[in-house]
């Protein structure tokens, strides 16, 4: 055994292997039932407080309320309504997430997503991904247990169409009930 000292990098504790993919990733605190939402560091605009427009708050399933957020009118929306689970209760300021919109085909630049806490940054390799089986709630993208929490990734194309049909005044049968 040789007591010279090695060139070769040390592996560190809790370090993912170099080898993995290691995404930066934003956990959003949602009061959505048994589930986290993560979503890609590059997709946050800004975390920050909002002030809600005086007057009627429209958050529900299909309807959407713009707020002010650097001098531009953005969408804001509620997961929880999306999704078909009880609005949290919300006062005249709220926190949320700005997201960069992704589809050039869209005159929506930014949303905002109505959040119930801090966000956390944290790295996620794709091996520590289980997958949790079927998904078919067409808001997510993957469902997946990351670090032993049931977790889903949004996908945003769907959440921005979605917007865009809210905005318009649209309803899509595939997601309106009768019971809004």
């Amino acid at each position: 055994m040789s007591t010279e000292p090695s060139n070769a990098p040390m592996a560190q504790p809790n370090s993912p292997p170099q080898s993995a993919e290691v995404i930066r990733a934003v956990r959003l605190p949602t009061q959505l039932a048994e589930l986290e939402l993560l979503v890609p560091y590059a997709l946050i605009a800004e975390i920050t407080d909002v002030s809600l427009p005086a007057g009627s708050i429209r958050l529900g399933r299909n309807e959407t309320t713009v707020v002010d957020w650097r001098g531009q009118r953005v969408p804001l929306i509620s997961l929880e309504a999306m999704n078909g689970e009880p609005v949290p209760t919300i006062g005249r300021r709220v926190r949320c997430a700005v997201l960069y919109g992704t589809d050039p085909e869209r005159a929506l630049p930014y949303f905002a997503v109505l959040l119930s806490g801090v966000p956390r940054s944290e790295q996620v390799v794709r091996g520590q991904i289980e997958g949790s089986g079927a998904q078919d709630n067409p808001l997510w993208r993957a469902v997946a247990q990351i670090g032993g929490r049931l977790t889903a990734i949004p996908d945003v194309r769907v959440l921005e169409e979605r917007i865009e049909q809210m905005r318009l005044g649209e309803q899509d049968a595939s997601w309106s009930t009768a019971a809004d």
